[in-house]
């Protein structure tokens, strides 16, 4: 069998501090890619000049792209994977290291098993100098045994209808998962949608292993940390009287599951199982969405689902969100 083409897209934006050894970890890997492209989203730190020079260099081919005015994160990222020319694709953010074997191991999941549409791994947390930080990604996610259970008996997406445990910078999906994802909502950031859509029309699979450092730094527009009681204490109280409240989150995740249902209904290769999964998701978001300003009648309909189980499958934290139903007007 003709071994799998490799290609990574990567998004820049003001990443200079970090890129050269991000870029100097993907060229080193023990299984070459054979594209990389990079999409900047109109960096002002010579990042972009950085790329130029770098690209001259590049025993790989790269394809860059300098967006004319900026996308945004999302939209840029949508850009970039879909310029790889490969069959399967790397997602890559500006400021981690991947390990020498990332691609290498990824990319023998695709080729063992053609069912697989994406795949990730778990990550090694570091900090702003590349410390050592002691966990990992999915240990900071407060990834159970039976989420992982569920996500390798190929039953994904009831977890991910709960919440996104896929990392971008960890992943790498077929780029024909690409066909029914594009174009990528606004309402949901794109690794928990291509994991969705993957996990809808085929197969998922964990590597519950690290394969790349993932830096914590000021600067992240997407970092992790696990709360403790004290720190999930206080969320609880800012998400009641803050300046966002309770129904504009809510509002949003309406959004997230419309969107959801309506691509999925228009791909005829979605199980039964998911398309029901996702109904009830969004049924649920528009039952908590359309509580009463009645404290009885509000706390009736808030144990009636928890009773039934909606809380424990379509909520993260079941509990603290059927409390916060309970007490938000």
């Amino acid at each position: 069998m003709k071994p799998l083409t490799l290609g990574v897209g990567l998004i820049t934006y003001n990443g200079l501090k970090y890129l050269p050894q991000q870029l100097e970890s993907i060229v080193a890997q023990s299984r070459a890619v054979d594209h990389i492209v990079v999409s900047d989203d109109r960096s002002t730190d010579g990042t972009w000049e950085f790329l130029e020079e770098w690209a001259k260099q590049s025993t790989i081919r790269v394809t860059l792209i300098r967006n004319e005015q900026q996308l945004g994160l999302g939209r840029n990222f949508e850009q970039a994977v879909a310029a790889v020319e490969a069959d399967i694709v790397f997602s890559s953010d500006q400021d981690d290291v991947w390990f020498p074997d990332k691609v290498a191991l990824l990319a023998a999941v695709f080729e063992r098993d053609p069912e697989v549409l994406l795949a990730h791994t778990d990550a090694m947390l570091v900090d702003a100098k590349g410390k050592d930080m002691g966990t990992t990604l999915l240990g900071e996610l407060e990834l159970s045994d039976v989420e992982r259970a569920a996500i390798s008996m190929g039953n994904a997406f009831e977890v991910y209808c709960r919440r996104n445990v896929v990392t971008g910078a960890t992943a790498a999906f077929r780029k024909s998962l690409l066909e029914l994802a594009r174009p990528l909502p606004a309402s949901l950031y794109h690794d928990a949608w291509l994991a969705l859509m993957a996990a809808a029309t085929g197969k998922v699979q964990l590597l519950d292993v690290p394969m790349i450092a993932y830096r914590q730094h000021g600067a992240n527009l997407v970092g992790v940390k696990k709360l403790g009681v004290v720190a999930k204490l206080r969320r609880f109280w800012w998400q009641m009287h803050g300046k966002r409240p309770l129904k504009a989150t809510i509002r949003n995740i309406v959004a997230q599951r419309m969107a959801l249902l309506e691509r999925l209904s228009a791909h005829p290769g979605v199980a039964p199982s998911c398309m029901e999964r996702a109904a009830q998701a969004l049924e649920f978001a528009k039952r908590r969405e359309a509580l009463s300003g009645n404290a009885v009648r509000r706390t009736r309909s808030v144990l009636r689902d928890a009773s039934a189980g909606y809380y424990g499958r379509f909520s993260y934290e079941p509990w603290s969100d059927a409390l916060h139903d309970v007490l938000n007007k």
